[in-house]
């Protein structure tokens, strides 16, 4: 039975990030099933090598392996305890890696939950853009003892290292903390380009010159030239995505008593940018924010 297929894992979420996964883990020799709301993230999977299934129950039926690649917190009870009702079908064993960027809070409260019922969730946050998932650069964030986990040789199919937290829930708190430096470093890069575009310099010889010194960064090289050229599409992680982090991010700063002022200002920023209709771009259109 296909239940009995070690290297056999069900992906729940087709976009940027569930496909650049499953990419890797194909060329890794793995045999990958899915499924996703969307037609074309499911006809795109297809088009890898993905087996595409009618429906998140018939993933479960196939592997007690499964990642998933939403949203929000709300996406996953929606799934596991919505209209398709993936938790009853998920047999004793199961283990669910979620890798979506959510509140530590619902990790912990459906963790217990699932657990109830003999199935695990792992949070297992990814640092970095869908096209670091697909070169196989991610960090994996885990909250959860390596001994328990039992993922180590799936994740390094897309990830170069793996941290292990003790509780449920850390894998996500760390990631908040991993993007909060993310987002600022490309809020910095945005705003020096704003200021050399409004001054009328160059701004190929001011990205050159901001990569050449100690002022780099590597959302210099891969948000830099999309700023330049005011090309933010196709996305390797969107706008409003992350703005969906700088919510959660200041959540966690409130609740630890933590003082993030310049993410409050980025909340602002690109909240605005979202309600302007960008939300679909690539995260590099923060630098919309600074321009005339």
């Amino acid at each position: 039975m296909a239940q009995a297929d070690p290297k056999r894992v069900g992906i729940i979420g087709l976009g940027l990030m569930g496909r650049a996964m499953a990419g890797r883990l194909l060329a890794a020799g793995w045999s990958v099933c899915g499924y996703d709301l969307a037609a074309a993230a499911c006809d795109a999977a297809a088009g890898l090598g993905v087996e595409v299934l009618p429906d998140a129950r018939a993933v479960a039926a196939e592997t007690k392996t499964i990642v998933l690649s939403l949203m929000t917190s709300e996406d996953r009870r929606r799934l596991c305890w919505g209209d398709q009702n993936l938790a009853a079908a998920l047999p004793p064993g199961t283990v669910l890696l979620d890798t979506t960027t959510a509140r530590p809070e619902d990790i912990l409260e459906d963790h217990a939950r699932l657990a109830a019922s003999g199935v695990r969730l792992v949070d297992v946050c990814l640092s970095g853009s869908s096209q670091v998932a697909a070169e196989g650069r991610s960090l994996a964030l885990i909250g959860a003892p390596e001994a328990d986990a039992g993922c180590r040789d799936l994740l390094s199919a897309f990830c170069k290292a793996q941290y292990y937290f003790d509780t449920p829930g850390q894998g996500n708190r760390v990631k908040l903390i991993v993007n909060l430096v993310f987002g600022l470093n490309r809020l910095v890069l945005a705003e020096a380009l704003g200021l050399a575009e409004h001054a009328g310099f160059d701004l190929d010889t001011i990205l050159e010159i901001l990569r050449s010194g100690e002022t780099h960064s590597v959302a210099m090289d891969t948000k830099g030239p999309k700023m330049v050229s005011g090309v933010y599409e196709p996305a390797v992680a969107r706008l409003a995505q992350h703005a969906k982090d700088v919510g959660l991010i200041l959540e966690y700063a409130r609740q630890v008593g933590a003082e993030t002022p310049v993410s409050e200002v980025h909340a602002g920023l690109i909240n605005d940018l979202v309600e302007r209709g960008l939300g679909d771009l690539d995260n590099a259109a923060i630098f919309e924010a600074y321009r005339g």
